[in-house]
């Protein structure tokens, strides 16, 4: 199931476009002499769409999306002890999925003791909680005028007004060298060779300050001709002439200007400023094997022949218009005297190539969504809280929460599981048929939840047991420090004799209780502090 939305974040944009872009750069030196060359300039469009367009498409094959985030302006930093609240004598932390308990939430929702647990904080945590707090502390570095996010896009804007700027000057530029060109009107020749090729309708120019030919124009194309070119060589004219209109056909100007939009955009990534020099070679290649199509060695040495005339006195490789160039003459040379018909199987695996490239670009990416899909649900016959949530971006339809919390709770009514790994499977098979995608679209969160009554049941067993205050003794002594890390609950409290730890199995059940007395505990902190 595909999901399609727009929204992508520009950073992202910027992140998923450098992956492609690295890929094809790969793919481009292992295959480029293997595949078709049109290939090329079909993935460098792909490139250019994700860079410019901020759609979002989810799919099974989607990766995560990085979790990138700008810090907000504060007047000073925040450290850790600051941020934790101060400890009291007893203080207990209870994690989602807790039943039974006083600090936690639930709302029933049926006549079959079937609950839905919602996360719980308390006000006050200890030493013991600070790693977990510190993941949740945001830390805001001081700046004089403006956070972050502010300096990077108005650091953002100026690039992008001053590539511009650049562009545009060199745009204007060659328009003034293009004003007082001459219209070929009567050349019988040239006129010949354009209706031969169906385009009898573009008009032919000449100038005096263009070194090679050029194609201007992207709804209206013009070609223009160098004034000193030989035009009684009628070979070295229909070369020209065939290049040029293949630049026409396969609308170069207009996947140039659009590159030309995406480098002012993304000015900042140089792998976008080297895709650019990369699509304009590979449109060039495009464009001689489109004349060599139906050539034989001596057409491909005397089309050669014209490209290297035409090259030596040429201009530099341009992103303004599809022209001769001297850049890359040697490499675009071998390929035409080496040219050979793409086969069948060539076309057929380079057909699987771009279509495979097309679905890995296209569903490989997706923006940030929210992952929340359900509440913390609970039941009585079952000894584990389970929360729903989303894997990648997908349309849920109507009343999401509510549907996955039934469903939920209505494999939890009907089986009592103890084993989580089956509970889990159940569960995600279950919204999956609910809401038609894959079960790897589903995180199933599972924590352990028993009522006091069980837990108390559980703890008596192995020695555990609370005073009059209802603070944990362990074999009759006074607990100072207890953890049960799957069922989310630790405790901590300045007077006692032991710290423990209750460990269990991963189906919840106890299978150790592991002590450390007084003086062990000393000795530990002691260690800690030469540290």
């Amino acid at each position: 199931m595909l999901h399609f939305r727009m929204g992508m974040p520009l950073y992202l944009m910027a992140l998923y476009g450098s992956v492609m872009i690295l890929t094809i750069l790969i793919l481009r030196g292992l295959l480029k002499n293997k595949l078709p060359k049109p290939i090329f300039p079909f993935l460098w469009i792909l490139v250019l769409i994700r860079f410019l367009v901020p759609f979002s498409l989810s799919s099974p094959l989607s990766v995560s999306v990085p979790e990138l985030s700008f810090l907000n302006q504060k007047n000073g930093a925040v450290s850790i002890e600051e941020a934790l609240p101060q400890a009291t004598d007893s203080t207990e932390v209870l994690a989602p999925g807790t039943l039974g308990s006083e600090e936690t939430a639930t709302e029933a929702l049926d006549a079959d003791n079937l609950v839905i647990v919602k996360p719980v904080t308390k006000s006050t945590a200890t030493e013991s909680t600070a790693t977990d707090i510190a993941q949740s502390v945001d830390y805001y570095p001081v700046f004089p005028a403006f956070h972050l996010l502010d300096t990077w896009i108005l650091i953002l804007c100026i690039g992008i007004v001053i590539t511009a700027s650049i562009l545009f000057y060199q745009k204007w530029h060659y328009s003034r060298k293009l004003r007082d060109s001459l219209l070929v009107e009567h050349n019988e020749t040239i006129n010949g060779i354009l209706r031969e090729m169906d385009y009898g309708h573009v008009l032919v120019f000449t100038n005096d300050y263009i070194a090679s030919p050029m194609v201007t124009g992207i709804l209206h194309p013009r070609i223009y001709l160098p004034a000193r070119m030989e035009f009684q060589n009628v070979q070295l004219l229909k070369h020209i002439l065939t290049h040029e209109t293949m630049h026409i056909k396969h609308r170069d100007n207009f996947t140039k200007a659009v590159m030309l939009l995406a480098l002012c955009l993304h000015w900042y990534n140089p792998l976008v400023w080297l895709m650019s020099k990369c699509l304009s070679a590979d449109m060039e290649a495009a464009c001689d094997t489109a004349v060599l199509k139906n050539s034989n060695t001596e057409e491909r040495q005397s089309y050669a022949y014209s490209l290297l005339a035409m090259a030596i006195t040429g201009n530099r490789q341009t992103l303004l218009y599809s022209a001769f160039s001297k850049t890359e003459v040697e490499r675009r040379i071998q390929n035409i005297l080496h040219y050979k018909k793409a086969t069948a199987l060539v076309m057929a695996l380079s057909i699987f190539f771009v279509f495979g490239s097309l679905v890995a670009f296209a569903t490989g990416i997706q923006a940030p969504f929210s992952s929340y899909l359900s509440s913390y649900c609970g039941s009585d016959n079952c000894r584990w809280a389970v929360q729903a949530t989303l894997m990648r971006d997908i349309a849920l339809g109507d009343n999401p929460q509510k549907r996955a919390n039934n469903i939920i709770l209505e494999v939890m009514g009907t089986e009592a599981l103890k084993d989580p790994d089956i509970l889990r499977n159940k569960i995600a098979a279950a919204l999956a048929r609910e809401f038609s995608v894959e079960k790897g679209a589903f995180r199933i969160n599972l924590q352990l939840s028993l009522d006091e009554q069980t837990l108390e049941s559980e703890y008596s067993e192995c020695g555990i047991g609370k005073d009059k205050n209802g603070l944990y003794v362990y074999k009759d002594e006074p607990v100072r420090a207890y953890q049960d890390e799957m069922l989310g609950r630790m405790q901590v409290r300045d007077i006692g004799t032991v710290d423990i730890t209750v460990n269990r199995d991963h189906l919840g059940q106890i299978i150790s209780v592991t002590a450390w007395h007084k003086g062990i505990v000393n000795m530990i902190n002691a260690l800690r502090n030469l540290d």
